[in-house]
């Protein structure tokens, strides 16, 4: 293997999320668009969710950044470093895409107190464990998860257990900054050192980075705009990623059009209003219908244009009503699509891929995340959007960067989000992610996917493991694993 120049890690942003079962785990997905559901169902046998764990495998790249093959044990010896950190009670308030806010806790005079920081961890070889179990909230001791290595010495990277507390009983106030809370979501950087058999030296692999967020609830879903979406224009804009001059439908505009569709099970009000959209699958579909879609778009570079997606801004301003637009990508995709200029090579509705690569790996995990609104967002905020530098696309620059800064920003404890952002008329926030309505797996109309387990954001703190997924049965998407 003496072609092997560099390695890198991949995904260059790994998704992990929280579960209560402290035994069971599922790996995210590795593969763009395999939504499948795990064996044996989300949750354990005691009916505890289980964590989604991170895994992230080695690349060797030869002289001209080709990739030769994944590395693993067998070819070298590696060791992965890897630190996990939760700064948001330390960190400022959450206050729109304002970056200068007060601090949370600012009473606190003792900032490390508020900071759940248990250091680095790490492991040589296959077949190792390390907890990041002793990271401390004022005092309590607050689990972060754990690490290991699979046979093969590839890394899985699991979070918290979804636990969030607040050691002095303080209420919760707002929906995203409450002073005296912690949660178990957190983030941090991913290295490797790799010596390829045969050689005596090592390789420093280009590193990655670890975010822990709450769980998908709508796994089969993706947002309109994903995280995948964002960092692709942050490419296209910031470090010069060249796209192709046409769009092909089946790559760039069915997924579009098709996460809207899709909405239909997990929104009632924002699913009513795609009707038409069925109209242009198979392609080219009417000239009439396909302009009439792209003007109900809003431009994300004046604001112009017609009110979708329905979802709210970040720049969030109520009474104000103001949707977040697609990116300027995707506004383009679909102006070609709308005139006409784009690749007609629909033959059937496209299968996930089984090949393995790093880039999909990248997008696999990235287009499972809210790409907006960020106010303040689910799995990360709008920092990883406008302020933090890549080294490549869709991977960080860890120069100025620290443990716990990617998700310092969001709410705090995530529940009291999750419990607050759902159907605000006349739009929605994340639907894909936090499901709005569901139909019940035994039959019925679409009702409210929080009914009778969730009234309030410490109901939220309560129960959140108890709510019901959504996933495939047959030709319909119902809810399914609901402890009532």
């Amino acid at each position: 293997m003496t072609d092997i120049r560099s390695v890198k890690i991949h995904p260059a942003i790994g998704i992990a999320r929280v579960g209560n079962s402290p035994t069971d785990f599922f790996i995210g997905p590795e593969l763009p668009g395999n939504s499948d559901s795990p064996p044996g169902g989300y949750r354990d046998a005691q009916s505890r969710i289980k964590r989604q764990a991170a895994r992230f495998r080695l690349f060797g790249y030869d002289a001209s950044g080709k990739v030769v093959k994944e590395i693993t044990e067998s070819d070298a010896s590696i060791t992965w470093t890897v630190h996990l950190a939760n700064q948001k009670a330390a960190a400022r308030k959450f206050a729109g895409l304002k970056s200068n806010a007060p601090r949370r806790n600012a009473r606190v005079k003792n900032r490390k107190s508020l900071i759940i920081d248990p250091g680095r961890r790490l492991l040589r070889g296959p077949n190792q464990t390390a907890a990041f179990d002793t990271g401390k909230f004022r005092g309590t001791v607050v689990p972060l998860g754990e690490v290991r290595t699979d046979e093969q010495g590839r890394l899985l990277v699991l979070g918290g257990f979804g636990r969030s507390a607040s050691p002095t009983n303080a209420p919760i106030k707002t929906f995203e900054n409450n002073d005296g809370w912690y949660d178990d979501t957190s983030d941090g950087p991913i290295t490797a050192t790799v010596t390829l058999h045969g050689d005596r030296n090592s390789i420093k692999a280009a590193a990655a980075w670890i975010i822990v967020a709450p769980p998908k609830f709508a796994p089969a879903f993706e947002s309109i705009t994903t995280l995948y979406d964002v960092l692709l224009e942050v490419a296209v804009e910031r470090l010069g990623l060249a796209l192709p001059t046409k769009p092909s439908f089946t790559k760039d505009v069915y997924p579009i059009l098709n996460r809207v569709i899709q909405m239909k099970w997990v929104s009632q009000l924002v699913g009513s209003a795609h009707a038409t959209l069925a109209d242009v699958i198979p392609p080219p579909g009417p000239p009439d219908v396909r302009a009439a879609i792209f003007q109900r778009l809003k431009n994300p570079s004046d604001g112009s244009g017609g009110d979708m997606p329905m979802v709210w801004s970040d720049k969030y301003s109520p009474p104000k009503v103001e949707n977040q637009p697609v990116t300027k990508t995707q506004y383009n995709i679909m102006k070609m699509w709308a005139d006409g200029d784009f690749i007609n090579d629909w033959a059937s509705k496209p299968k996930p891929s089984t090949l393995i690569t790093p880039e999909g790996l990248d997008r696999a995990a990235l287009d499972t995340c809210v790409g907006g609104p960020f106010y303040p967002g689910i799995e990360a905020g709008w920092f990883l959007r406008d302020k933090f530098r890549y080294a490549e696309p869709f991977r960080l620059s860890q120069r100025a960067l620290a443990a716990g800064d990617v998700t310092k920003q969001m709410s705090l404890p995530w529940q009291s989000d999750f419990d607050a952002c759902q159907f605000e008329s006349p739009l929605a926030w994340w639907p894909a992610q936090r499901p709005d309505d569901v139909f019940p797996e035994g039959g019925g109309p679409q009702v409210q996917w929080t009914r009778d387990l969730v009234k309030s954001e410490k109901g939220m703190v309560k129960n959140w493991h108890r709510l019901g997924f959504v996933i495939k049965k047959g030709d319909a998407y119902v809810e399914t694993e609901r402890k009532a």
